[in-house]
């Protein structure tokens, strides 16, 4: 017995040395400053963390999202995590998330927000959740959806099925869309839906960032096209 307890110690003990000789010449950097990060510290800093401009959407069912959303489509509840602004740490962020492979991000904001929306009574009807889908090419060059690393943690804290596969994208919009009006025009036919899979009657759909809305109003409509369907949206950052 106390051989096994002595030999458990010692390979905790060689882990921890491992890891903390790791640290010291290759430190782990926060992906908001890429300053140093502390032991207690898991990929964002403190400092970064207090600069996030949460946004509190969630306790205002009347917040300007909603508003907005509301002049495209029939939404129940709509909530973005963060204010988006040029050179502002959440923009730094969601670079590191598309575009440098940081996926650990994507589970970050799902965590907060999902911590946040189990509390809400206007999320807690939602069925399941479902990602704004990236066209096939792009999510080849990029190798994962950045909307599904943040969905599906929200979904694990609601306790509802995240779904894949049922709403896709069949335009590569971001080739074919020039300038605004183009993209509000291409977009109304830039996704379908596969009718094979279950369809639950409230739907969260989550995306990175709300700009125009036009996206979502996009992925919307083809969710609402049952009539017997509710919409509630979620973003990580809303662009003001």
């Amino acid at each position: 017995f106390y051989e096994d307890q002595i030999l458990f110690y010692m390979k905790n003990f060689a882990k921890e040395f491992a890891s903390d000789l790791v640290n010291l010449f290759f430190p782990l950097q926060c992906l908001g400053c890429n300053t140093p990060l502390t032991p207690h510290e898991k990929d964002i800093c403190v400092h970064c963390q207090l600069q996030l401009p949460f946004t509190y959407f969630h306790l205002d069912r009347n917040n300007p999202m909603a508003q907005k959303l509301n002049t495209l489509l029939k939404i129940e509840a709509a909530t973005a995590l963060c204010y988006f602004e040029k050179n502002s740490i959440l923009e730094r962020m969601l670079y590191q998330l598309k575009y440098s492979g940081q996926q650990q991000l994507g589970a970050y904001f799902g965590s907060l927000m999902g911590e946040l929306l189990k509390h809400i009574k206007d999320f807690q009807n939602v069925q399941a959740v479902i990602p704004v889908p990236l066209h096939s090419r792009r999510k080849r060059e990029r190798g994962y959806n950045q909307a599904t690393l943040f969905g599906s943690v929200i979904a694990q804290h609601l306790g509802v099925p995240f779904v894949e596969g049922f709403l896709l994208r069949t335009r590569n919009t971001k080739q074919l869309a020039k300038t605004k009006d183009d993209r509000n025009a291409v977009l109304k036919n830039a996704f379908e839906l596969n009718l094979k899979k279950n369809n639950p009657k409230h739907w969260l759909l989550v995306d990175d960032v709300i700009t125009t809305g036009a996206t979502l109003d996009a992925c919307g409509r083809l969710l609402l096209k049952n009539p017997e369907n509710q919409l509630s949206i979620a973003t990580i950052g809303y662009r003001i």
